[in-house]
């Protein structure tokens, strides 16, 4: 055998050799590449899942259930301290009517005072007259009336002007009107001058008792003589 052509031989072995080594190499390579992008694809794809699980937004609807519950809550709370205070302001409106009719409404009844000569000036009766005392208060005012215009007293038992000076004479005295005799009633020399004699019905004092009448006011004490 030639030396050629052993040559030649081992040539094509060498380069054989080298050509299954490059082979091998790049089979390696592939090798890795793929174990390289299969791990991504397992261990990124489930990093994802748990990115995307833990970014997840909570419960939207049960967070708008709740919302809207509170919101009912406060709405209903707010509706009920509106009707509360409705309640309030319509009550004192009514009370504050209420007082308003009784201040402007002249035939409103006079309060008897407890003491009806607490602030009186009291003098002795002359001897003889028949007059144990006289008494006079600065603080009496018209008992309130219901009529209007020119006054003319009028002593009909059923009259307006009558129940009014009954109401005075009781003012005066202190003595109810349902405790109240009336012995006399009538004019004292002019149209809105009267004088009624009194005494409560167990008789135990007897009083004569001056009035006049106050236009749009009433009629108003003027003065009481405390009799035998």
């Amino acid at each position: 055998m030639s030396y050629n052509h052993v040559n030649s031989r081992y040539e094509k072995r060498d380069k054989r050799r080298k050509t299954n080594i490059v082979l091998n190499t790049l089979i390696g390579i592939v090798a890795v590449l793929i174990l390289v992008i299969g791990s991504q694809l397992i261990f990124g794809g489930s990093g994802a899942e748990k990115t995307a699980k833990y970014n997840e937004p909570p419960d939207i609807k049960l967070a708008n259930q709740e919302n809207s519950n509170e919101e009912a809550t406060a709405d209903k709370e707010k509706e009920q301290e509106k009707s509360e205070q409705s309640a309030d302001e319509k009550d004192k409106k009514t009370e504050d009517e209420e007082n308003a009719e009784e201040s402007s409404d002249p035939a409103a009844e006079k309060t008897t005072p407890e003491d009806p000569f607490e602030q009186a000036t009291i003098t002795q009766g002359e001897p003889g007259s028949g007059v144990v005392e006289t008494i006079e208060n600065p603080g009496w005012e018209p008992v309130g009336t219901s009529q209007s215009g020119p006054h003319s007293a009028n002593y009909d038992k059923d009259s307006q002007d009558w129940a009014e000076m009954t109401k005075a004479l009781s003012y005066a005295t202190g003595i109810p009107e349902s405790e109240m005799i009336i012995w006399f009633l009538g004019n004292n020399g002019g149209p809105n001058d009267a004088v009624g004699t009194i005494s409560p019905k167990d008789k135990s004092a007897k009083y004569k008792v001056y009035i006049t009448f106050v236009e749009n006011k009433g009629w108003k004490p003027t003065k009481i003589e405390k009799l035998n």
